[in-house]
């Protein structure tokens, strides 16, 4: 096994490093400075270094990277919003995914609005594909019959609530017969 102790950075290794974790993923700033902020404060507690002038390097590191156009949240968010509902997530949860990678709400907000111009209503969208993912209802690939049938379609809704879409919605893209009562 290969030894993996962390190299002593100094502020210039700070702006490759972000570089080449740019050309590997595409992320948000906050996922940036937090890959930075880590490996920072891994490379300072091996070597016994105070963290606190390459810590304070990164805030111009971001706006470096964000003046040449290798970070720009706006872009990735509509990205990654377009890709989940591609996937079949609903847009509640698009929204949180997007929240929790540090995206601010203006962007979000903005990325939601372009769902439409890509889906139509990317709700539906979102929902078919899901229900195609996961085999439910009408793209199962064998049907039931009788008492089995009404508790495989309770089961369906069900996923597709913890899904995060609604119930209408749900009993339309799933094509149920049901007669229950929305709580």
């Amino acid at each position: 096994m290969s030894d993996r102790r962390p190299r002593r950075l100094a502020v210039g290794d700070l702006d490759q490093i972000a570089l080449d974790y740019l050309a590997r993923f595409a992320t948000s700033r906050k996922r940036v400075e937090d890959m930075l902020t880590r490996r920072i404060r891994k490379s300072a507690h091996f070597h016994g270094d105070d963290p606190a002038p390459l810590l304070a390097a990164i805030p111009e590191i971001i706006a470096k990277l964000q003046r040449q156009r290798f970070l720009d949240d706006a872009s990735f968010a509509g990205m990654k919003a377009a890709s989940l509902t591609r996937r079949g997530t609903s847009r509640q949860k698009v929204a949180a995914k997007l929240a929790h990678l540090g995206i601010n709400p203006d962007d979000r907000s903005k990325a939601l609005g372009g769902l439409a111009d890509e889906f139509g209503n990317a709700e539906e969208a979102a929902a078919i594909a899901y229900a195609k993912r996961r085999r439910l209802g009408p793209y199962r690939a064998r049907h039931i019959a009788g008492a089995q049938r009404t508790e495989q379609e309770k089961r369906d809704l069900a996923a597709m609530a913890r899904a995060g879409f609604g119930f209408d919605l749900a009993r339309r893209v799933l094509g149920a017969e049901l007669d229950i009562e929305a709580d």
